[in-house]
């Protein structure tokens, strides 16, 4: 991190969901940074509340979720802000690309219009510039023919194509952060190495924050600065990617790597698993909510307060009460390997 303010800064956000069983709470104390140009990863297993944070910073909500903390954009807290200044961020500021294209994309309107009303809207140019501004995006994401294609509705595009279309739209107004939530989901593996690929260029060229959220612990460890793991709505460990995926302090982090399936792993050897399962967002364990499945836990992982993060070298924090010294060098280069592979 650079002495530069952050582009975004979470501070102890939380975001529950009210329910007839009592709230769900899918982001539970979470911080986080990420500062301009720069990619951070966000992981963990389904249910663990990446998306959820997400949509908490887009203010893309259900009405019965209620939150606290923070959540600064370039200064302006998103969580208290007006409506209609935090419509003039999204699209011209922060913009989000979501993991099923097929669902985000207005299956009745035209390519065209809906990559085009968010810059009449946001930038104040008339709809033929804005036209020519689509069918430039169309071809820097890679869409062939992209004049042709502003005529064609959704479902006549595949399913690659539709996810090239959001990161287009999502770009339309030069965001200065982009979050893309699962962007390579459902795609074929050659078009997901397309998909990074672009993403990497056009952070790189425009100076753009990039939140990248997956549950492949290749895909991120590839390509981000650094790396956030989350568990049951908790940030359980943070820091730059190497140091992160080289030495994993987290036992759930640990375990994560552990079950990465590698090319070298000898057939007959059962692949790994965490055993059990995420525990009830409504009623979650008091000390550390890794502690139900993890092999390292004593009578101090129950103790309420133990899950916060702790201080590391060069920024890398945990919030284990027995964190693991075993270097995780091979976990990682096997991670990559097998990304580098399939994609």
């Amino acid at each position: 991190m650079t002495g530069a303010p952050p582009l975004l800064q979470i501070e102890d956000l939380h975001t529950w969901i009210a329910t007839d069983a009592g709230p769900v709470r899918a982001v539970d104390g979470v911080s986080l940074e990420v500062a301009a140009g720069e990619a951070v990863g966000l992981v963990g297993e389904s249910g663990s509340g990446k998306s959820m944070l997400a949509r908490t910073v887009m203010g893309l909500l259900p009405d019965r979720a209620s939150t606290s903390g923070s959540v600064l954009f370039a200064g302006v807290d998103m969580l208290t802000v007006s409506e209609k200044a935090r419509q003039a961020l999204l699209g011209p500021k922060v913009a989000m690309v979501f993991q099923d294209a097929g669902r985000a994309l207005n299956p009745v309107v035209r390519i065209g219009r809906q990559i085009t009303e968010g810059m009449v809207r946001h930038l104040g140019i008339s709809r033929s510039e804005a036209q020519e501004r689509a069918v430039g995006l169309l071809t820097e994401v890679g869409v062939p023919d992209p004049r042709r294609r502003l005529s064609n509705y959704p479902f006549q595009l595949s399913g690659g194509m539709r996810q090239r279309i959001m990161i287009a739209i999502a770009l339309a107004c030069e965001p200065d952060l982009l979050i893309a939530d699962e962007p390579t989901t459902a795609l074929d593996v050659t078009v997901q190495r397309q998909i990074l690929d672009l993403l990497d260029r056009v952070r790189t060229s425009r100076g753009m924050g990039l939140v990248l959220i997956s549950h492949d612990l290749g895909l991120v460890a590839g390509r981000t600065d650094r790396v956030a793991v989350m568990y049951s709505g908790r940030m359980v460990e943070e820091g730059p990617t190497d140091a992160v995926f080289d030495t994993p302090r987290h036992r759930y982090t640990e375990a994560l790597l552990a079950s990465t399936p590698s090319l070298d792993t000898p057939r007959a050897r059962r692949m790994r698993v965490i055993e059990g399962s995420l525990p009830d967002p409504r009623r979650p364990p008091p000390g550390c909510r890794f502690a139900p499945r993890c092999t390292a836990r004593t009578e101090a992982c129950d103790e309420s307060g133990v899950d916060v993060l702790r201080d590391g070298v060069l920024g890398h924090r945990h919030a284990c009460v027995h964190p693991t010294g075993t270097p995780g060098a091979t976990a990682l280069t096997k991670a990559v390997a097998a990304d580098e592979t399939r994609i």
